[in-house]
């Protein structure tokens, strides 16, 4: 679907409606993240004349792999404890990093899922269609599509985001969040970075942001788990009634 954004925000309602959500998680983090563990242990097998060059060749493979198993362990902790919440999940809706991992264990869990990219992506990059339930094709305000052009979009349809990593996109995503929810009238919007998994959610307790407005939408303790970013939307964020469904 593609067009302004009070059509974005309809079609997603009524997509909410009809699934019998109340309640947007999104996932916010890079798609192309990288692991500096990874990345070091990688380049010292690199470098160790004892390898073969053909296992070589297969360790920047596996080393992805390894990030990708990483970050869909992440989500699976967080997500299977809140099965008996009617939510549906947002991510980036892209084949790579935390949109293509959240994704993946959403649908696994049985979570409607929400893909929010630029139009650039549509053709090589967004997820297929039995992957997302909704995709939001965002088109670009001016100019040609480029990445980036979904940022604003994506920050409004959500009701709270947990950032896993992220580059520049997820730095932009988080400005938009802190901008949102400088408005007193506007429901809370919670920022809940994973400390630990590198970029942006780990720069977050330094980013540029009124005081007030981060201690409204930041958790004030570092949350490095799942666990706990389970136990914070829990008691902190998802405390009304109509969002609990039991099994």
């Amino acid at each position: 679907m593609g067009g302004n954004a009070d059509d974005y925000t309809k079609q997603v309602q009524d997509f909410l409606h009809e699934r019998g959500r109340a309640f947007t998680l999104a996932f916010s983090g890079g798609a192309d993240d990288k692991s500096l563990a990874l990345d070091a242990f990688r380049d010292s097998l690199l470098g160790d004349a004892r390898i073969s060059e053909e296992v070589k060749s297969d360790l920047p493979k596996l080393a992805e792999k390894a990030a990708q198993e990483n970050i869909a362990k992440l989500v699976r902790s967080i997500l299977e404890p809140l099965r008996g919440y009617r939510i549906a999940i947002q991510t980036g809706g892209t084949k790579w990093g935390v949109p293509d991992a959240a994704t993946r264990v959403a649908k696994e869990l049985g979570f409607p899922t929400i893909g929010v990219y630029p139009l650039t992506a549509k053709n090589k990059s967004a997820l297929p269609p039995e992957m997302l339930d909704l995709s939001v094709c965002v088109h670009p305000f001016i100019g040609e599509s480029s990445w980036g052009d979904e940022s604003a979009i994506f920050t409004k349809l959500l009701d709270s985001v947990v950032v896993i990593g992220g580059g520049a996109g997820t730095m932009v995503e988080v400005a938009h969040l802190l901008k949102i929810n400088e408005r007193k009238s506007e429901k809370t919007k919670w920022i809940i970075p994973v400390y630990g998994t590198g970029g942006t959610a780990d720069k977050l307790s330094f980013f540029p942001g009124k005081p007030d407005t981060i201690a409204k939408c930041i958790p004030s303790v570092p949350i490095r788990t799942g666990k706990e970013v389970v136990d914070f939307l829990i008691e902190k964020v998802m405390i009304t009634d109509d969002i609990y469904e039991p099994a």
